[in-house]
Order: structure tokens, then C-alpha cells, then sequence
């Protein structure tokens, strides 16, 4: 039976041994990959140069990389880049699949002005800025914590509606968002109706009309859903007749040009979701 015993703690030994042998040789790290998910526009540095910045410790085990450190000297070095997730292609291979960061928001902070993803990762910084159709969206009444960020960090910004997705699901990327978009703010709207505070976002078009998306931490995509359908038919209400202030006006392409409209929610949410939803236009007098 001892022998037995001694015969059987052997082989296992044996094994033990073999894997690591083999953790160490045959799947020990000896090349990185780079692939890119996206186009890019601000990443210049060629792929060597990105693997090279990562420090990856080739010849130890595949099996025991922490690759979030990785991840965090990639992005550190080159602000526009985002890890999407590192690959162990086995025997001997990682594979870092990465995208670039887009210039969604601008956000002027403590005399900078920040160049941001949707994620708030600052991309660069700059003095001034103008808005124009090229340029990323003036961002207004986000509360930011902190003084001062370094390109690369991520700003501390608390809770904006998350604007950019809402329109990225209805179908627009982000080239139609900036062309469409010159800013948005955020500002707490008292609303009689039901006597409470509740968030509004202000999206000001080029075109120079302007949505207010009211109560816009409910069902912000179905509202942002109206509001493009509301865009892109507006001048089909030309001759309709509204009560503005208790009188009537007829509505034109003059006064909507440059008119004002509210996006809200139905009150009674027994009968009505937050796919629910309507609007009001308040034509320029």
C-alpha cells in the first residue's frame, strides 16, 4: 500500500513539474499583437512603439500576467487610445485590441478648456475655444470636482446624462452629432406640475433652433428619439395655429427657424412608461 502511495505521489509530482515546465517554455509570453477596432486620426505612434511603452514581461507565463497593468501604461501613454481587452492567443501570444478615443465634449473648467471622450478621459487641453461644426460640443453646468486634471486623467464629473449614447443609438455617430449640436448645458428646472427640481438638458442646434429635454434622467433615449424626429419635420407645421400665452400664432418658417422646443414626460406613470413622451413648440415672437 506504501508503495502504492509513493508510486501515485510521484506522478502527480511528475505532473506538477511538466506544467510548469511547460507554463514557462511553451507558454511563456513571446510576442504582442496590436489591433485596431477603429480608424485612427490622433495615434501616431506606430505599433512597436505602443507595444514598447506597454513593458510587457516576455518569457514568463501567459498565465500569470496581470494585464491591467498593461492596460493602464498603454492609455497613460497615449491618452487617445483605449484598451478594449488583451487576448492570450495561446501558446505564446497576446493580442491588444484596442480603439481611439473621439473628441466628444468640451468643457470649460477653471480657465482650461477640456477635450473629452464621452468618458470624460481628458484628450488634450486647451485656452479657448469656439464652436464650430468640426469642433467637439460645448458642454455647460456640469459639475466637475477638482481643480486641475493632466491630459490622460479622467475628469470627476458628477452624473450627466449620458447624451452622447442616447443619440448614438437613434442613429447618430458622433460626425452627425458635432455637425448637428453646438452645445448642451444642464440646469435643475422647478417644475409646478409637481412641485420638484428635476434635471433639464439644453441642446442648442446650429440651425438656431434650440430642445429642452426636461426630467432627461427618464427615458432620455426615447426623448432624444422625438426630439430627432421633431428636427427633422419641423417645417412640415408651417400654417399650423398654437396657443402661446393665451393667444394664438400661426406658425412660420421665420418663427421656427429659430424656435424653442420642450421635450417632456406624461405625469402619470400608472399609464404611461418612459417611452412615452411629447412635445411643445415655442415659435419666436
Amino acid at each position: 500500500m506504501k508503495k502504492k502511495w509513493i508510486i501515485a505521489l510521484s506522478v502527480i509530482l511528475g505532473v506538477i513539474i511538466l506544467i510548469i515546465i511547460l507554463a514557462f517554455t511553451v507558454f511563456s509570453l513571446k510576442s504582442v499583437e496590436i489591433d485596431y477596432r477603429t480608424s485612427k486620426s490622433y495615434i501616431t505612434a506606430t505599433d512597436e512603439e505602443i507595444i514598447e511603452s506597454g513593458e510587457f514581461s516576455y518569457g514568463s507565463s501567459v498565465f500569470f500576467h496581470g494585464k491591467k497593468k498593461y492596460e493602464e501604461r498603454l492609455e497613460s501613454k497615449y491618452p487617445y487610445l483605449k484598451v478594449i481587452n488583451i487576448e492570450t492567443v495561446f501558446p505564446s501570444k497576446f493580442v491588444v485590441h484596442v480603439a481611439e478615443r473621439q473628441e466628444v465634449f468640451a468643457l470649460s473648467h477653471n480657465g482650461q478648456v477640456y477635450i473629452c471622450d464621452e468618458e470624460f478621459k481628458v484628450l488634450r487641453i486647451e485656452s479657448s475655444f469656439t464652436s464650430d461644426q468640426t469642433n467637439p460640443i460645448f458642454l455647460e453646468g456640469a459639475l466637475v470636482r477638482g481643480d486641475y486634471y493632466a491630459v490622460g486623467e479622467f475628469m470627476d464629473v458628477e452624473s450627466f446624462p449620458p447624451i452622447y449614447s442616447a443619440l448614438y443609438e437613434n442613429n447618430r455617430p458622433l460626425g452627425e452629432q458635432i455637425s448637428l449640436i453646438e452645445s448642451i448645458s444642464l440646469e435643475q428646472v422647478y417644475d409646478d406640475n409637481i412641485s420638484q427640481t428635476q434635471p433639464a438638458l439644453t441642446l442648442k442646434f446650429f440651425n438656431g433652433q434650440t430642445y429642452k429635454i426636461y426630467n432627461c434622467t427618464y427615458g432620455l433615449t426615447y426623448k432624444v428619439r422625438l426630439m430627432l424626429e421633431v428636427f427633422s419635420q419641423i417645417y412640415t407645421y408651417i400654417g399650423k395655429t398654437i396657443t402661446v400665452d393665451g393667444g394664438e400664432v400661426v406658425l412660420t418658417e421665420e418663427n421656427l427657424k429659430t424656435a424653442t422646443i420642450e421635450i417632456r414626460n406624461y405625469y402619470d406613470y400608472r399609464e404611461h412608461g418612459e417611452e412615452d413622451c411629447y412635445f411643445e413648440i415655442i415659435p419666436a415672437i
